[in-house]
């Protein structure tokens, strides 16, 4: 057997791009919480706004960026509150609407994108944290500021800005538009278009240059839908979503391997699939009665017949680890828990990670075997809760807390 699997891995790289299928069950490995910044458990937890991007230094601080607060939260290894960064206003340190963190993998610096800016803060060297303004450089013009994707960087130092605001991802995707780390652009690497995409946005056509954008009912619930990120080799991953085949692309578009896994077909709960059902329902009654339906574009006639699959997609969604692998996000039933397949860098499936809570799909999470720092959003009120996240068996040099948290606000 072992003969057999090494003559096919040989095969596949004769052939150009590696497509790896691993047989073997993979190990699992099981993170606990460690420490959640949650109402009623933490002193910042009811200041906290809309949270946008999130980051984890190499000391195991976390930073938080906040639309609402206009700021960078920071807790220490432990979760406790530790002085922020910036406020609202457009001098050095101070932000618009700071998003999309994101930190350097070879000088471990922190960047925060603000609108058209894009700001640099460095090591405090009385703290240690990344809160010291460095620099700024602007960024690009018309870009989707609200995006809370991180910033991806290559080993090289290099910068991805995500710019995304395509309403039909059949036409065009978009960009990760590539900078040095001082800021200066030197060319992009695009997201091909996925023929059988739903559009990103539903709208109702007010005018003939304009509309109104409808959310919610531009796809139906646990359909398949696109994604795609970058990796710390400066290479594309991208999904259709709709099959376990993950392909990882160069800047000039040639395919370098393809991450596969087959998986047997899970039924979504029935009361999931209910619950879901009612709300879509309950979405386009609240429509109907200011829009008529048949005015809609870009609602597909699933959505308006609330015709919903009978089992989930193979994945969720994909992302490239702050490791260098690549995690692929499936679905769990009951949405109780978050499962990653990891492949390591050269195809081959690494190991299931299993977090026993559930985290949002954006803002993108911070990834790697060693632990996760995440955000999770409270599906009935919206509220926001930081989580982080450590293999069961890890400790840190300091005790983790939730209700006893405190410090500077």
């Amino acid at each position: 057997m072992r003969v057999i699997a090494v003559l096919c891995l040989a095969a596949a790289a004769a052939a150009g791009a590696t497509s790896v299928a691993v047989a073997q069950a993979p190990d699992t490995i099981r993170m606990r919480l460690a420490w959640r910044v949650s109402e009623g458990e933490h002193p910042t937890a009811d200041s906290l706004g809309e949270l946008s991007g999130i980051a984890l230094d190499r000391a195991g601080n976390v930073y938080v960026s906040d639309f609402s607060a206009t700021k960078i939260w920071v807790f220490d290894r432990a979760g406790r509150s530790q002085p922020g960064i910036g406020r609202k206003g457009q001098g050095p340190g101070e932000f618009q609407a700071p998003t999309g963190l994101g930190i350097t993998r070879d000088d471990g610096r922190l960047y925060v994108r603000d609108q058209v800016r894009v700001a640099r803060f460095a090591k405090d060297a009385a703290t240690g944290r990344l809160t010291r303004y460095d620099s700024s450089f602007t960024g690009p013009t018309m870009n989707d500021w609200r995006s809370t994707r991180s910033t991806r960087f290559d080993s090289a130092g290099r910068l991805y800005y995500p710019k995304f605001n395509s309403i039909d991802r059949t036409k065009g995707t978009g960009l990760f538009l590539r900078y040095t780390s001082t800021g200066v652009r030197t060319d992009s690497i695009a997201v091909p278009a996925f023929p059988d995409a739903p559009a990103s946005t539903a709208f109702v056509r007010l005018s003939a240059g304009g509309g109104r954008m409808l959310r919610g009912v531009n796809h139906v619930p646990f359909a398949p839908f696109p994604t795609w990120d970058m990796t710390t080799r400066g290479t594309l991953l991208m999904g259709d979503g709709q099959s376990y085949a993950i392909r990882e692309t160069d800047a000039s578009g040639r395919e370098l391997r393809v991450y596969r896994r087959t998986i047997p077909p899970v039924r979504i709960p029935a009361q999931e699939r209910q619950d879901s059902a009612a709300a879509l329902r309950a979405r386009l009654d609240s429509i109907s009665a200011t829009v008529p339906l048949d005015r809609i574009e870009g609602m597909p006639s699933e959505v308006r017949a609330v015709r919903l699959p009978e089992t989930y997609p193979p994945y969720m969604t994909v992302y490239g680890g702050e490791d260098g692998r690549t995690w692929v996000r499936r679905w769990a039933p009951g949405g109780r828990e978050t499962i990653f397949d990891v492949f390591d860098a050269d195809g081959r499936l690494r190991a299931v990670v299993v977090l026993p809570n559930a985290i949002a799909i954006l803002p993108t999470p911070v990834l790697s075997l060693d632990g996760i720092a995440a955000i999770r959003i409270d599906a009935e009120t919206g509220g926001y809760t930081v989580v982080r996240f450590t293999p069961i068996g890890a400790r840190t040099s300091e005790r983790p807390s939730n209700r006893a948290n405190s410090g500077p606000r």
